[in-house]
């Protein structure tokens, strides 16, 4: 009587046996699959994704109080509260910003070391006989903040009053007229250095270790003129004891409106607008440099950076990473130029 019970249930052909487990198995497969995409694990999320995790430094060439201390704090401020993560501000003086340079161009490339430089960065190589870094292609362009102006004053005693005089009496007095800067390779050195480019003048260079002592020497008459930034000399411009002629940039100031540009006080085409970048190590992530970038721009909106460019006659930068990349190239290659055709020595 069992016969037809057993018949019924009897187990399943050999065959039959593999298809089922054939079938059992992908439907395994695919169900890992879909768990797989929907929640990776924590080992294939890529360290990008919450970028940054961990506080970030940014390291200054220059001591607390100057320039580029200055910009540090303004937009390191801002990247923290965009990103809840601290900025630590590092100043590493020394050697006109090359120490700090150096010691970024060996950090990792995850995004964690940031560099503050102004334009004359390119050109180091120019500045220095022996870098041990390559100014151009040991960093990444990740953005750059804004450009600043400078101003071209004289001490009252040279006599002039405007650039047009100013020139016709260095060609009288062939290297007799002195500008002064805060030191080889500084914005006021190379804008000068442009000047008698452009106008082939015989003006000398004096190097100083500083704004400070060049601008005492300037005040005093034992020097004739500088290019500085113009919030640097405005209140002794007021008082009279200095004499404005020019600004440096192609637009006006706003700190002294009333002062024509180089460029149409006589020299046609004249342009010196130096510039603050943040840079970091070279390979840096693609989407780290896009992160930083958009956050510094983000910060240009803000209406308490926007007041504070604006009370330091300083002018947003606009470029993305690929344009400061291709002018930090450019500069490199004008001041190659001009350094060959004047025989300048900057070390």
């Amino acid at each position: 009587m069992f016969k037809p019970f057993l018949k019924r249930h009897a187990a399943p052909s050999l065959p039959w046996l593999r298809l089922q487990c054939l079938v059992v198995s992908l439907l395994t497969l695919l169900t890992m699959s879909a768990q797989s995409f929907a929640s990776p694990t924590p080992a294939s999320q890529s360290p990008l994704v919450s970028y940054p995790t961990k506080s970030i430094r940014m390291v200054v060439g220059f001591p607390p109080g100057g320039g580029n201390d200055a910009m540090a704090r303004l937009f390191g401020q801002h990247l923290s509260e965009h990103s809840n993560q601290a900025v630590v501000i590092d100043n590493r003086p020394g050697a006109g910003g090359n120490l700090a340079a150096e010691l970024v161009s060996k950090a990792p490339a995850d995004g964690y070391t940031l560099l503050l430089v102004s334009s004359s960065h390119p050109i180091q190589g120019l500045l220095k006989k022996h870098l041990n870094y390559d100014p151009i292609k040991d960093f990444s362009s990740v953005a750059q903040l804004v450009h600043y102006r400078s101003v071209l004053v004289v001490h009252p005693s040279v006599g002039v009053h405007s650039l047009r005089e100013l020139m016709q009496k260095a060609r009288a007095q062939p290297g007799q007229i002195n500008f002064v800067s805060p030191g080889n390779g500084t914005g006021g050195h190379l804008a000068g250095e442009l000047f008698r480019f452009m106008t082939g003048l015989q003006i000398v260079h004096i190097p100083y270790k500083g704004t400070a002592l060049a601008t005492t020497d300037l005040m005093g008459g034992r020097v004739q003129m500088m290019f500085t930034p113009t919030l640097a000399v405005a209140q002794y411009v007021a008082s009279g004891r200095l004499k404005a002629l020019a600004v440096t940039s192609r637009t006006h100031s706003r700190v002294m409106p009333e002062l024509p540009t180089l460029a149409e006080a006589g020299v046609p085409q004249y342009e010196f607008a130096a510039w603050y970048a943040m840079l970091g190590p070279a390979q840096l992530p693609k989407k780290i440099v896009m992160r930083v970038y958009e956050d510094t721009r983000e910060a240009l909106k803000t209406a308490n950076v926007k007041e504070r460019l604006q009370a330091e006659d300083l002018d947003a930068a606009q470029s993305s990473p690929h344009e400061l990349d291709a002018q930090r190239r450019a500069e490199l290659a004008k001041w190659t130029e001009i350094t060959k055709k004047l025989d300048t020595k900057f070390d």
